[in-house]
């Protein structure tokens, strides 16, 4: 499978669930509705409005406890995955890039790290003429990455 394919599937899965949506807001308002309806009939248009609408906010109301309760136990067992595994993400995802050996002394060496990098930073804000020879210098490399990961989606697809 392709990255366009793999975006397709995205795309159309994102407008199945938004339809699945829209259709279920519009339900909602009809059984308001129908509600509504029934309600008039016993009580004044007011108070059946007024019902109708409490029992609505209710709904929402129940639905923003359950998302809640549901977001909380997930970052319980978030922060326990985190907790279990002693090297942090961004250290995992830099280690095949930059190495074990670079890797182990930024690691020894946090705030030289973060000095240099803040260092760096200054120096690329402040110089045109430096930025521009580093892009010079690592646009062929940024490309060459670029061409292998599309190469990589799309022969791992298939």
């Amino acid at each position: 499978m392709n990255a366009k394919a793999i975006l397709a599937k995205a795309f159309s899965l994102n407008v199945v669930i938004w339809l699945g949506m829209l259709t279920a807001f519009a339900g909602l308002l009809c059984c308001a509705a129908g509600v509504y309806m029934l309600l008039a009939e016993q009580f004044t248009p007011a108070e059946a409005a007024l019902i109708t609408g409490g029992g609505l906010i209710g709904l929402v109301v129940l639905l923003l406890v359950i998302v809640l309760i549901a977001s909380a136990g997930g970052q319980k067992s978030k922060a326990k995955q985190l907790r279990r595994n002693p090297d942090n993400m961004l250290e995992q995802q830099l280690r095949p890039v930059i190495g074990d050996q670079a890797t182990n002394w930024a690691k020894r060496n946090t705030g030289l790290a973060v000095v240099g990098a803040l260092s760096a930073g200054v120096i690329l804000t402040a110089s045109p003429r430096i930025r521009s020879l580093l892009m010079g210098a690592a646009g062929p490399l940024a490309t060459r990455k670029a061409i292998q990961a599309l190469q990589d989606l799309s022969d791992n697809g298939d």
